[in-house]
């Protein structure tokens, strides 16, 4: 207990000096006036968590399983991940149920290869049907202001010969928007305004039984591109454009993407790096012989386990993961959580 004859002689002079701050506080919040940025909001339905910056869309997670696009086997139709995410100019940066990899959603969560009591376990791989993450509840979604955030859980379920599912995983999401004014991106969008998506991942084996993620060159949190950064041409140049060291890069007229690391790497000498912040950007449009480019910049938190993350820079694909399991096996014991934070800042213009 706090000595009461201590305090006392003190006890005005505080009070004065209390009342003082916080009168210039008080102050200070009326001479700023109302928020001079943009709003976010988050906005709960049946089916999604959106966000909203002012009446414009953020980005949406999903709390049931959108359906698959017709030619798409339904089987990796999955809930619990974040797609579309839109730059400040409302252009799409992320990509789902892509032709060439229809288990890419957007920006998702998944190992691939694992270990659980004595079984292989691929979350990532859904057709395999050896695992699979899913949402499982909406912990909290926050109001408006100048950041919001919301709260959510998925899980990740191994998956037996029998089809039963055994959760493993319980994985707590919180996802917070705001926003930026950035440098000059490009001669049209000079000073133009970012999104900034604060990602946490907080997974806790909830079974009796280790999660062992063995080493791989893929896996953990992935994140696929505009789907219309794929073509038949783009991956067939940028595959010739991998195997030869000295190769200048396709155009980006036909490459339609393109990776760059803090490190000033591309996919070729950036797969499997670990830089402090990696993009990825395309063409999203064209209006009078205009391109539009978008993109996404990755930057992972230094209270990361292994920051630098590793990550997979796909040689011809609009995808990347952050990696861990890279550079070499870990478990996750019964109990034990396994936490990382990300930054995904959204932009209009090239990096």
């Amino acid at each position: 207990m706090l000595n009461s004859s201590f305090w006392r002689p003190l006890s005005l002079p505080f009070a004065l000096v209390f009342m003082l701050i916080v009168s210039d506080a008080v102050q200070a919040q009326v001479d700023a006036g109302p928020p001079s940025g943009p709003l976010f909001r988050c906005v709960q339905s049946d089916d999604h968590v959106t966000v909203y910056c002012d009446q414009s869309e953020v980005l949406r997670y999903n709390l049931t399983a959108p359906k698959a696009p017709e030619g798409i086997d339904p089987r990796y139709q999955r809930s619990g991940y974040i797609h579309p995410i839109y730059s400040p100019a409302g252009r799409m940066v992320s990509g789902d149920f892509a032709a060439d990899h229809p288990h890419q959603h957007g920006l998702f969560a998944a190992w691939t290869d694992t270990r659980f009591r004595g079984k292989k376990v691929d979350f990532w791989n859904q057709l395999k049907q050896l695992g699979v993450v899913l949402h499982d509840r909406v912990i909290a979604v926050g109001g408006e202001g100048e950041r919001t955030e919301f709260s959510v859980a998925v899980r990740h379920y191994a998956i037996d010969e029998d089809g039963v599912r055994e959760a493993i995983l319980d994985d707590v999401w919180t996802v917070g928007v705001s926003g930026v004014t950035g440098e000059d991106v490009s001669a049209e969008d000079q000073k133009g305004p970012r999104y900034v998506i604060q990602f946490s991942t907080d997974q806790t084996n909830i079974t009796e039984h280790p999660l062992t993620i063995n080493e791989y060159h893929y896996g953990g949190i992935g994140f696929r591109g505009n789907n219309a950064w794929y073509s038949a041409p783009s991956a067939k140049a940028l595959a010739a454009f991998v195997k030869q060291p000295q190769a200048d890069a396709p155009p980006l007229e036909l490459a339609r993407h393109r990776f760059l690391t803090s490190q000033g790497h591309d996919r070729r000498l950036g797969n499997h790096s670990r830089p402090e912040w990696t993009t990825l950007f395309g063409i999203v449009d064209q209006t009078q012989g205009q391109n539009h480019i978008a993109g996404v910049k990755m930057t992972p938190s230094p209270l990361n386990e292994q920051y630098p993350d590793p990550v997979r820079l796909h040689p011809t694909k609009p995808y990347f993961s952050i990696s861990p399991c890279v550079v070499g096996a870990f478990d996750i014991g019964p109990g034990q959580t396994y936490r990382a934070r990300y930054d995904f800042e959204v932009f209009d213009g090239t990096p």
